[in-house]
């Protein structure tokens, strides 16, 4: 009986596979599967961003993750400098006023590189004839204040968006994130955590309660200038990569991304509990005003946005009847979740 044609197990490999030998099937497999790896790469080509105004970045990445790519930020000119030496993104944008090394002289350092001189390099300025007077031509110049037309527009010259940008991002009194883009936000962080399994981000909630109660107590206009300070103090008290949002009225969400252990995200949140205790105190409202403030440790465990929204509930109601409680993970929630309902 004859022995049966050598397989590799390869999808594409035919039936009968003749005289051809396991050398040949084992090489074409490997064609196979190297073709296959670079098809995934492509699909989530790598942008790097250049900006040292944290609300700019934080928008263009939130762009960008719509538009399918993989983003980085860095916003000091000289780490710039250092990771274009190490990377090779697909599209730069790049701000010509950072600290260290003028975006100037990384567009230009960038076209006198070889490896580097035909990657797509955006400029963002808030002055057209510093852009125009460049030694060296960028590819596109995108001028400050960046609005949402714009985000679009580039949206629509780098990939053909799976989301509107119309709706704008921002919260009407605290002009800080709203609910819609923190949630996309959390989206992609979570995915992230799906490509990288050692990678994960945490969620601070800060909690004022009782919400409705506070406002009864002033006028709106009186109301409204106490939440927009207080926007600012959390917003000053956040690392410039940091996306802090008014979730829902006396609640705001901090999307920390990248964490390499809970140790950071959990000082940080016993730190806004102490400065939100001191900012009430100075107002005069300590009292009447209790500030709840815990973080939720996010990985690949979570199926969904929805799963660790609903765990974010699960920690601001433990966070109410557990004084001093700042670190809440996946385990520990679940646990507790018939304790809490």
């Amino acid at each position: 009986m004859d022995n049966p044609a050598p397989s590799c197990g390869c999808p594409n490999a035919p039936a009968a596979l003749g005289a051809r030998t396991t050398q040949n099937i084992a090489s074409e497999c490997t064609s196979t599967f190297l073709s296959f790896a670079r098809e995934i790469a492509m699909e989530k080509p790598f942008a790097l961003i250049i900006e040292d105004d944290r609300d700019i970045a934080a928008l263009f990445r939130h762009v960008l993750d719509i538009a399918g790519y993989q983003t980085e930020i860095v916003m000091h000119g000289g780490e710039a400098v250092e990771r274009l030496q190490s990377v090779l993104p697909d599209i730069v944008l790049l701000d010509l006023t950072l600290p260290g090394v003028p975006g100037s002289v990384i567009l230009e350092d960038m076209r006198a590189d070889a490896r580097l001189k035909d990657v797509p390099v955006l400029v963002i300025t808030a002055h057209p004839q510093v852009a125009d007077s460049l030694a060296v031509e960028p590819d596109l110049v995108l001028l400050k204040p960046v609005n949402l037309e714009q985000l679009s527009n580039l949206v629509q010259r780098l990939r053909h968006p799976a989301k509107s940008m119309r709706e704008t991002p921002w919260d009407g009194v605290t002009h800080l994130y709203n609910r819609g883009f923190f949630t996309v936000r959390m989206t992609y962080a979570l995915e992230r955590t799906k490509q990288l399994v050692v990678s994960r981000f945490g969620i601070v909630f800060v909690d004022i309660e009782p919400f409705i109660a506070l406002r009864k107590t002033m006028a709106l206009s009186q109301f409204n200038d106490l939440l927009q300070e207080l926007a600012r103090h959390l917003k000053g008290s956040l690392r410039p990569t940091d996306t802090i949002s008014r979730f829902s009225d006396g609640l705001f969400l901090v999307l920390i991304e990248d964490i390499p252990d809970d140790a950071m995200p959990a000082r940080l949140a016993a730190r806004l509990q102490r400065e939100l205790h001191e900012f009430f105190w100075h107002k005069g409202l300590l009292a009447g005003v209790p500030a709840y403030v815990g973080m939720v440790s996010c990985g690949s465990l979570y199926g969904s946005v929805e799963e660790v929204l609903g765990d974010i509930e699960i920690a601001r109601k433990l966070a109410r009847t557990e004084k001093g409680q700042a670190y809440y993970d996946r385990e520990l929630l679940q646990a507790m979740r018939g304790a809490v309902y």
